[in-house]
């Protein structure tokens, strides 16, 4: 079932709290993984902006401070094995669960 199918039906049934929470729940779920995608672009950003600035004084340690945020980045938040990864599929399938005629 569509989004747009979705709105439609919680409008024909306005105390259907199922219908409209699952739309709320569902864009949530999809603000994390753009979010997680915002913060790995940013944290290169500024790991390119950093090298690009290593010669000058004091470079070298902002060099070293954002190559280890995108060490942690990569080890603790994109890592489809890390524990934010486990409880994002967790949501997914409680929300599948939940809603099963309505969860994509």
């Amino acid at each position: 079932m569509k989004l747009k199918d979705l709105l439609n039906e919680s409008r024909m049934f306005p105390n259907d709290w199922q219908v409209k929470d699952i739309i709320v729940m569902q864009k949530a779920h999809e603000r994390v993984l753009r979010a997680i995608s915002t913060l790995d672009k940013a944290v290169v950003n500024l790991q390119k902006v950093s090298n690009k600035n290593a010669n000058k004084p004091n470079g070298k340690m902002f060099t070293a401070e954002a190559d280890d945020m995108k060490k942690h980045l990569d080890r603790d938040v994109l890592n489809p094995n890390s524990n934010l990864w486990k409880a994002f599929l967790e949501y997914r399938k409680g929300g599948q669960a939940a809603f099963p005629n309505n969860w994509n």
